[in-house]
């Protein structure tokens, strides 16, 4: 028996790691489970917290199976042996992605429902009421239809993969699980090309992505703008995406969004929709699909803003205007003469809208706002600087866009009550 402080996982917060308690202060311990007791070894100690490495599982959650990926941090990759099967000082060896590769899928949606239910009552006193039920994925692995991987050069070994827990060295993978089959299998070809693996330098990046209509392609750090568009699959028809722009990497689960936007704008339609952040259109081009009479569209990435023009077109939709903008610049220069008929609809990068955002929306007050979020924690941040401007949430829920992962999308509706 190793020699070793032990605790008891309570709760899986937002961002994986388990917490427990351990003299008295509250411990983070990755690669665990709710209820699971662990002997660790304490490698941060601070004075409010501290950070360990799991060392023995003492007692597993039934929950627990064996990880689909051999670079996952889990104690059980030979399940169920009980040791973890490397020196703890390689914890910064594993791939530090996929943070619920050893929790079967129906647990870490549970974890995940519970994470998004107490990050809305801590930072806007919502009670469980607003929540609805969580939108799990159809297949938590072979889902991804882009991969980014990172080249590092080590003397003569060039390795291409993931950055690794430590955020700095490169973990060479000849495959990943999350991944769709098509790309695994380009991937495994350019890795049997000797020309491909001489063509790499240290620090490149290779990207590698799927789409229906154009199949697996892979192109070195950033596409040429001169490169043909792309052509994603979705809801509401082919869209046309420019290589370096965003579209989401779960196009099953993205279409379920969509469809869920769409049924929100139906069941009260606006007069007007201003999708923020809108990337390629998917939104504006949504609410133009299903009735709304205008809908507006502002991005910072001007080819994404050329692309949702050409969308427009490809679908017959006259009634959409588009303009290159951060945010902040576009809301200002709206001139929106009907916000009690407006709805906006946001979809942030993680760190969310940030207060002086939320305070233009606030001056122009639009009836109601569809806050897309694949982060959590700033969404409600952002949601308590809306409430405190008149605005209440009446729901919000889960989309499980990344599994396997510590992310999740989530959309949460919010309606000016004090107008």
């Amino acid at each position: 028996m190793i020699s070793a402080p032990s605790l008891t996982i309570t709760d899986i917060p937002y961002g994986g790691r388990g917490i427990g308690r351990l003299d008295g202060k509250v411990c983070f311990v990755p690669g665990v489970l709710p209820g699971e007791t662990v002997a660790v070894r304490i490698v941060k100690d601070r004075s409010d917290f501290t950070e360990a490495e799991p060392i023995e599982l003492l007692s597993a959650s039934p929950h627990r199976i064996p990880p689909s990926c051999p670079f996952a941090f889990s104690f059980l990759k030979t399940h169920p042996a009980p040791l973890f099967p490397a020196p703890c000082s390689q914890l910064a060896s594993s791939c530090p992605g996929c943070c619920y590769q050893h929790a079967a899928y129906d647990e870490e949606i549970r974890i995940k429902q519970v994470q998004l239910r107490s990050l809305l009552a801590r930072h806007t006193n919502e009670g469980a009421g607003i929540l609805l039920p969580p939108v799990a994925a159809s297949s938590p692995l072979e889902y991804r239809n882009k991969m980014a991987l990172h080249a590092q050069a080590d003397g003569a070994e060039m390795r291409l993969g993931y950055f690794m827990a430590d955020n700095t060295t490169v973990l060479d993978i000849p495959a990943c699980p999350l991944a769709l089959a098509p790309l695994n299998a380009l991937l495994e070809e350019r890795r049997r090309d000797p020309s491909f693996r001489l063509t790499l330098r240290d620090g490149m990046t290779v990207t590698f992505r799927w789409t229906e209509k154009d199949g697996a392609v892979w192109w070195r750090n950033r596409a040429s703008e001169k490169d043909i568009w792309m052509v994603e699959s979705s809801v509401i028809g082919p869209l046309s995406v420019p290589r370096n722009s965003f579209f989401q990497m779960n196009p099953a689960m993205a279409g379920r969004l969509v469809e869920s936007v769409i049924a929100l704008l139906r069941a009260s339609p606006p007069h007007t929709v201003v999708d923020l952040y809108c990337g390629v259109g998917v939104f504006a081009l949504a609410a133009a699909t299903a009735g709304i009479p205008r809908g507006i569209g502002i991005d910072l990435d001007g080819p994404a803003i050329k692309a949702a023009e050409f969308n427009a077109r490809k679908l017959g939709l006259s009634n959409t205007q588009w303009k290159s903008a951060t945010a902040n610049e576009g809301i200002p220069g709206l001139g929106l003469d009907r916000p009690a008929e407006t709805t906006l609809i946001v979809d942030p990068p993680r760190n969310g809208l940030g207060r002086k955002l939320v305070q233009d929306i606030l001056k122009h007050r639009p009836l109601r706002i569809l806050y897309i979020s694949c982060a959590p924690d700033t969404m409600v941040r952002d949601a308590a600087w809306l409430m405190e401007g008149g605005y209440s949430i009446l729901s919000s829920q889960l989309f499980d866009l990344f599994p396997r992962t510590a992310h999740f999308e989530s959309l949460t509706e919010f309606y000016l009550a004090k107008i």
